[in-house]
């Protein structure tokens, strides 16, 4: 039987699809179609496995419902094309253009089409899907790194393991979008919305999560301190954590209003608060040892006098929060929040509340501080031995009789801090190579031990 060759089977396809006489679904699998253009073509439901369109102009076409299992589509351009429901498992979309195009239910899994020889793996780096629709596309598995994204609708999407890394994902819906074990790293999800997306697990390494909202987002085993979640919505409402919780809290906040005549101080040490969200309250006086509270909204708070040692408060919002005589001692705060934030001493008075001039300095001894961001903070008379402030923002800080020994510093932007009588002598201003002056034996010695 004689091969029709493709406009034919173009032309049958489309008189199938409109019911007419002598018309028969369309099957170029494994065709080599990249001498073809494919604009406004309907090819809905026809068969194109193993196909080569790579760098053909597909746009405004209609390819919703294919079977387009490891197609080559490198280099094509697909903008505002009809992909909806189709199978993509597989297919090569390298440098692919998908602006504005609609791929609802689309699978773009990771696959292979053997034929004798060696599996061609599925690739989609580098491609163009800005303003497109992959609502409940699965991508789960696929490589998507260096892609752009801007503006795209992944609604309900799968993406488990997904590498989306180095793209661009800016203003983009992922709104209950499974995103569980993908990477995320160097990605620009700025103002993007991933409300009720599960994240667990997800890698942030140099994310741009500034303004991106992640209410009701699982965060699970999520690091936000490598991540920039600058006006993030992370919180999370009192009224979603355990009873006992929100017991101890009101109590404390009783006991502030009553000034010690009612209610309780706060006493959460090894609690679980992580992005609770208490902006303006008044934790003065609470006991929030090793309390887990990663990324959550204490924005403008007062925690005088608060004892935080060993707090985890990464990717927390500390902005104009009032912390004097606060106790931080080997807290983390990577990748905190803490501009025009108050870390100052609390000026001690007697039993007659008169001042006996000794200063309670705010205590950083060891704190993790890398990558915060303290532009405009006043930290005067803080201690910060031996802290971590590499990469930290300290632009126009108020540093002033600050004791910094041996702190890490390399990397921080000091600009315009006021550090007068600072303690800067001991601290480290640049990372010690390890291999320094030394041979390979010894590298290895000093790497292992004896």
């Amino acid at each position: 039987m004689r091969k029709l060759d493709t406009p034919e089977v173009i032309k049958r396809h489309i008189l199938w699809l409109k019911g007419v006489k002598g018309g028969q679904p369309a099957d170029l699998s494994l065709r080599d179609l990249r001498k073809y253009k494919f604009d406004r073509v309907n090819l809905h439901k026809a068969k194109l496995a193993g196909a080569n369109m790579s760098k053909c102009s597909v746009r405004q076409a209609d390819l919703s419902h294919c079977d387009m299992f490891s197609v080559m589509l490198d280099g094509a351009d697909m903008s505002q094309s009809k992909l909806d429901h189709s199978d993509l498992r597989g297919a090569h979309l390298r440098g692919v253009i998908l602006e504005g195009a609609s791929l609802v239910g689309a699978d773009l899994r990771g696959g292979a089409l053997m034929l004798g020889g060696d599996a061609a793996e599925a690739a989609m780096t580098n491609a163009v899907l800005d303003h497109a629709n992959l609502d409940n596309a699965n991508i789960s598995g696929a490589n998507l790194s260096g892609s752009s994204m801007d503006h795209s609708s992944m609604r309900g999407a799968r993406m488990e393991g997904t590498n989306l890394s180095d793209g661009n994902m800016k203003g983009s819906s992922l709104d209950g979008a499974v995103l569980k074990g993908a990477n995320l790293s160097n990605t620009n999800l700025n103002g993007a919305s991933l409300v009720g997306a599960d994240l667990s697990g997800v890698t942030l390494k140099g994310t741009d999560l500034t303004n991106a909202d992640l209410n009701d987002a699982n965060l699970d085993g999520v690091d936000l301190a490598e991540a920039n979640v600058t006006g993030a919505k992370l919180s999370r409402p009192t009224s979603e954590f355990p009873a006992d919780i929100q017991r101890i809290l009101k109590d404390h906040f009783d006991w502030i209003e009553s000034g010690g005549k009612t209610g309780a101080r706060a006493d959460l040490t090894k609690s679980d608060i992580e992005r609770i969200d208490l902006p303006g309250e008044d934790m003065s006086g609470a006991v929030l040892k090793q309390t887990r509270m990663s990324g959550a909204n204490l924005r403008s708070c007062r925690f005088v006098m608060t004892e935080m040692e060993e707090s985890s408060l990464s990717g927390a919002d500390l902005s104009d929060a009032l912390l004097e005589g606060a106790n931080l001692q080997n807290a983390d705060l990577r990748g905190a929040n803490l501009e025009g934030a108050r870390l100052v001493a609390v000026e001690l008075k007697d039993g007659l509340g008169k001042a006996t001039g000794r200063l309670w300095p705010a205590n950083l001894t060891g704190a993790n501080l890398a990558g915060a961001n303290l532009r405009g903070a006043d930290l005067a008379n803080a201690r910060l031995v031996d802290a971590d402030l590499r990469g930290a923002d300290l632009t126009g800080a108020n540093m002033v009789e600050a004791d910094l020994s041996g702190a890490f510093i390399a990397d921080a932007d000091m600009t315009d801090a006021h550090l007068d009588g600072a303690k800067l002598e001991d601290a480290i201003r640049e990372a010690v190579a390890l291999d320094d002056g030394l041979a390979d034996d010894e590298m290895l010695e000093a790497a292992v031990g004896d």
